[in-house]
């Protein structure tokens, strides 16, 4: 059985928080404040003994912030730069072009950043300081969020996808158990098989949904992908992002976090500038620390457990599990006050986003999909003809960059939100989805 949540045509896609806290904070971390990061870290809550996965573009780990963080890059063997140099690297001072490394330094800053910045001063800080991170390349970020240089096979091919997979089955070796990806791609067999191998063993893993709403994606793994955490950003007034006012909405969003004015290291001309940015691949990398917060205090939490946590224990106050039908908010607005303050192990052992019209399908996952072989008909997605990234530039690139483009934001009276209860039944893996009133 699912409980839905159904919200008003006007007000789709907003939470409620406390009226103190501005719309849009100066410094880019209002949501260390309006969730109360500071104070979990107070209390000895880090990310620290957790293990999070990172695959994005080439990552800096001169800036300041990540200096001293927990990082440990591995050198893709499977991801061959379009130059002919070689493999991508995977460390990289450039800021933009083949090694472009401004996109992976920004994610990895929001979940393990010190804080610490340039000529003294202060940095991009992140919600995990003390997890350790396994980086992973799959792209080069050309700019901040128009296109991105896709990954090549040895053949020179674009395998961006099969690089991703690669990685994926890497980090579950290596001991991840969170996986966070701030890109999306149209699945193969091996991303297929990775995504299933992820859910069969408990490892937890967070995508981005598209930063557009103009544009139906075929397939925007890993946030589409079945089982998985799809994550869509909002503003400290729980308003979602908009393209050309729509609200970013879509049927796969499980939670809602912060993604809108939110600091980066590093701009187009120099690593020492800071600015203000917005997209799900913030708010991806945020999901995947706040989680790490909640593995550290329940060590004996499954990853399924921790997902169940995580969709029940939305917003500040204690709710019936229900789900926002309009794709906009899916479970709520995360928050890891609430889910620090319950013991995941009251939950079932089984991973809740598992839907019986999900892709890879329930057949798939119980009978363990192997790579190499041809996704069943019914989990074949259709090839989109195109893609567009947050700037509304069309792409045929399939790897595109979720996150870091600026889309247009709306801010709407959170007053308006009218909550209309509907249930309605549909069959899943024993547990249901829903979301939350409030934060």
């Amino acid at each position: 059985m699912r409980f839905h949540v159904l919200a008003s045509a006007v007000a789709v896609g907003l939470l409620t928080f406390s009226s103190a806290v501005p719309a849009l904070a100066a410094d880019g971390f209002w949501y260390f404040e309006v969730l109360n990061v500071d104070a979990a870290h107070q209390d000895g809550f880090t990310g620290d003994g957790v293990t999070i996965a990172v695959i994005d573009s080439p990552i800096n780990t001169e800036v300041p912030t990540l200096a001293d963080a927990n990082i440990e890059v591995r050198e893709p063997s499977f991801c061959y730069a379009a130059d002919g140099s070689g493999p991508m690297p995977a460390k990289s001072t450039a800021l933009t072009g083949q090694a472009g490394a401004l996109h992976g330094t920004a994610v990895t800053s929001l979940i393990v950043g010190s804080g610490a910045g340039y000529n003294g001063g202060g940095g991009v800080k992140g919600v995990a300081p003390d997890a350790k991170v396994l980086y992973y390349t799959i792209f080069g970020s050309s700019d901040q969020g128009a296109s991105n240089i896709e990954c090549l096979d040895e053949n020179g091919d674009e395998s961006t996808d099969i690089a991703l997979a690669e990685a994926m089955n890497e980090a579950m070796d290596a001991g991840a158990t969170i996986i966070a990806v701030s890109s999306l791609q149209t699945p193969g067999p091996e991303l297929y098989a990775a995504q299933i191998r992820a859910v069969n063993e408990g490892v937890i893993v967070v995508g981005g949904m598209p930063n557009t709403s103009d544009v139906v994606f075929s397939a925007g793994w890993p946030g589409q992908a079945n089982g998985a955490v799809g994550v869509q950003a909002a503003d400290s007034s729980g308003a979602i992002a908009t393209t050309a006012g729509l609200p970013n909405t879509d049927d796969g969003t499980v939670v809602v976090a912060p993604g809108i004015g939110i600091a980066k290291q590093g701009s187009d001309t120099s690593w020492e500038d800071e600015e203000l940015t917005n997209g799900t691949s913030l708010a991806t990398p945020i999901v995947s620390g706040f989680l790490a917060l909640v593995a550290q205090k329940y060590p004996d939490a499954t990853g399924n457990q921790l997902l169940q946590t995580l969709i029940h224990n939305t917003g500040a106050d204690d709710h019936e599990l229900m789900l926002d039908a309009t794709g906009a908010i899916g479970y709520g607005f995360v928050s890891a006050t609430h889910m620090l303050r319950v013991d995941p192990s009251q939950y079932p052992d089984e991973n809740p986003l598992i839907l019986d019209s999900g892709i890879p399908t329930i057949a798939e996952f119980a009978s363990g999909y192997e790579a190499g072989t041809e996704p069943t008909p019914s989990s074949t997605p259709s090839p989109s003809p195109t893609e567009t990234t947050s700037d509304e530039q069309p792409r045929t690139p399939v790897g595109i960059i979720v996150g870091v483009g600026v889309g247009a934001l709306v801010l709407v009276s959170v007053i308006t939100l009218v909550f209309l209860l509907a249930r309605r039944s549909r069959q899943s893996s024993d547990t249901g989805r829903g979301s939350s009133p409030g934060q």
